[in-house]
């Protein structure tokens, strides 16, 4: 419970893995916008500037470095562009100027400081003198001419950087607002899935005090969680059977071990005042320990074969002789209860890998329950057939049958119906034969008219298991 508390909640913890992934992305995706805008701006002022500078370059050498035809061909570039829009100098190799269009002195002076550094290309941002004074952002180009002088050609990128900002600026706010947004989203779609799991954490805990019978409401949030609920329920509907069969089974041990040890401390309590019994006192005391004895072991054997507990190993059975066998044990009794036998085999062999003690089980449990009901002059009959999909066997007779709302509780534990009360036996011996069968995967049905008879039907997929 502890660590439990330490570790985050299942929503924070969407939340969080989605708001650094939807950030990631963003800040990936507002990068390259911010790279492509830059590379798209740098590509155009110093394609004008690579321009520009070829142009005037050009002129120069046409006018033969005439000033004053330069001078109007400055006056012409700056009309094109605007007074803020193009600088022009040309300095001597001193570092002198000796031509200039600039419409602001704290730019010129600044561009003949540059030029006299000899910087090839720079960047200026300045206040601009102007009465507006606002600050200008200058991208510039300094050239050497073919007579020694310097052309320093000027452009006023300040909208190209203004737009960069406000992209920028933008991209910041688009980002902080996709969190909070991305945030509150992301834990309004999280709230369903985990109020699901809180649901299942909720039944559990109550099914852990003692609420047997909470389940989970479904939900229908997701495939997922439906599946979860579902097989939530199912196991929590097979533990709540279990914990029913398993308090019904203790009653049911609790009344028939008390039958006997109340009849033995009846005797001897009889016995110790003197009184004499019909029978002696050891004899009851063999007979009866003898029949809890059997009820134990028998219910031992059902447990362990229902979880599959067996260490001996498989062997091959000829399952038709092993009727056939099994049948001549039981002929004294057959004869004596004045009971016929048929066997429907088939002509081949029939082998299947299996205990051959747990099978002498299984049918001698068949065969007692369909001897005990079947009155003399009955039969019984038992057939096998293989089949593509496995062994299929009946055992048939022609007894007092069973009552059509009594045949779903047969294979019960301890169940007797009404009929077999007087009867010996504990009610365990169809219950085994259903452990065994279904030890081997398989199934067991019974199918029964009331003075007809019943047949029971094992059906074992595969043939070897």
């Amino acid at each position: 419970m502890s660590s439990a508390r330490r570790a985050p909640s299942l929503r924070r913890y969407i939340v969080a893995v989605s708001l650094s992934a939807g950030a990631l992305l963003f800040l990936l995706s507002g990068a390259l916008i911010l790279f492509g805008s830059w590379s798209f701006m740098k590509s155009a002022y110093e394609g004008f500037l690579d321009r520009s500078t070829a142009d005037l370059v050009e002129e120069y050498a046409e006018s033969g470095g005439d000033l004053k035809k330069m001078r109007s061909v400055f006056v012409e570039d700056v009309e094109e562009h605007g007074a803020d829009g193009i600088f022009l100098l040309i300095t001597d190799p001193a570092g002198r100027e000796v031509l200039s269009a600039c419409s602001d002195k704290t730019i010129l002076r600044t561009m003949l400081s540059r030029a006299q550094r000899d910087l090839p290309a720079y960047r200026i941002s300045k206040e601009s003198a102007q009465p507006h004074r606002r600050r200008i952002v200058l991208r510039a180009k300094t050239t050497i001419l073919p007579d020694g002088f310097k052309l320093s050609v000027g452009h006023n990128v300040t909208a190209f950087e203004q737009h960069l900002q406000f992209l920028s600026i933008t991209l910041g706010v688009a980002f902080l607002l996709s969190l909070l947004l991305g945030g509150l989203a992301t834990d309004w779609l999280a709230r369903p899935f985990v109020r699901s799991l809180r649901n299942v954490t909720d039944a559990a805990r109550r099914i852990k005090a003692g609420e047997w019978a909470t389940r989970v409401k479904p939900s229908h949030e997701s495939r997922e969680l439906i599946l979860l609920e579902g097989a939530f329920n199912t196991m929590c509907d097979q533990n709540e059977k279990t914990i029913t069969e398993l308090q019904t089974l203790t009653d049911d041990i609790a009344h028939d071990l008390r039958t006997p040890l109340t009849r033995l401390r009846t005797a001897a309590e009889f016995a110790a005042m003197g009184g004499e019994l019909k029978r002696p006192l050891p004899e009851m005391l063999f007979e009866q320990s003898s029949d809890m004895l059997e009820l134990i072991n028998t219910m031992l054997e059902i447990s362990q074969t229902g979880c599959r507990i067996d260490r001996t190993p498989r062997e091959d059975i000829n399952l038709c002789a092993f009727l056939r066998e099994t049948v001549e044990l039981y002929a004294t009794v057959l004869d004596d209860q004045k009971l016929a036998v048929n066997l429907d085999l088939p002509k081949e062999s029939v082998v299947f890998s299996g205990h051959r003690g747990r099978l002498q089980r299984l049918l001698g449990n068949l065969l007692d329950n369909a001897i005990k009901f079947t009155p003399a002059g009955g039969v019984i009959t038992l057939s096998l057939v293989q089949t593509a999909s496995g062994i299929v066997l009946r055992v048939s007779d022609t007894g007092c049958g069973i009552a059509p709302e009594e045949i779903p509780q047969v294979f019960r534990r301890f169940w007797r119906s009404d009929s077999s009360r007087s009867l010996p036996g504990n009610g365990l011996g169809l219950a085994l034969a259903k452990a065994i069968v279904t030890s081997y995967a398989g199934t067991i049905t019974c199918e029964s008219s009331p003075g007809k008879g019943t047949t029971f039907t094992i059906t074992i997929p595969g043939g070897v298991n």
